[in-house]
């Protein structure tokens, strides 16, 4: 009788420690899962009806209920001497996202600051990062072009 009761404690031990591990494989597993956060940076080009004006297409993923935003920002890199570099930014915000874990495209108008000139031929840096509200970036990309 005695070996009877052990093997069923046995057993039931066995069977908890399974159930144990499978929850605990599946919560880490879960945030594995959930890192659907990424970016890149597509064509890059002048606008051609209004100058300076730069449109950019990026990619993204984003976390099913995330709480984002995009900001993109163009900035030339050699500007004329005793000039500083022009930039040109675009946000695009968590209600125009698509956070379900697969990848979206979007096309950004990137408008310049004031004194910033974008011209045919000025090579530009764009950056673009999913962003928290509290400034955090969870991804982000960079392209070199030459508009």
């Amino acid at each position: 009788m005695k070996s009877a009761r052990s093997s069923c404690r046995v057993t039931g031990t066995a069977v908890a420690t399974v159930i144990l591990a499978a929850g605990t494989l599946g919560a880490l597993a879960s945030p594995a899962v959930a890192k659907a956060n990424s970016m890149a940076v597509g064509k890059v080009a002048l606008d051609t009806k209004h100058a300076s004006v730069i449109k950019a297409e990026i990619i993204y993923s984003c976390d099913p209920g995330s709480d984002v935003h995009v900001a993109t920002t163009a900035k030339s890199l050699h500007p004329a001497e005793g000039h500083r570099p022009s930039v040109a930014t675009a946000t695009l915000a968590n209600k125009k996202l698509v956070c379900d874990a697969d990848r979206h495209r979007a096309r950004l108008t990137l408008r310049p600051k004031p004194d910033s000139v974008f011209r045919k031929g000025t090579k530009v840096r764009v950056a673009a990062a999913i962003v928290t509200p509290h400034g955090d970036h969870y991804a982000d990309a960079k392209k070199t072009v030459t508009l």
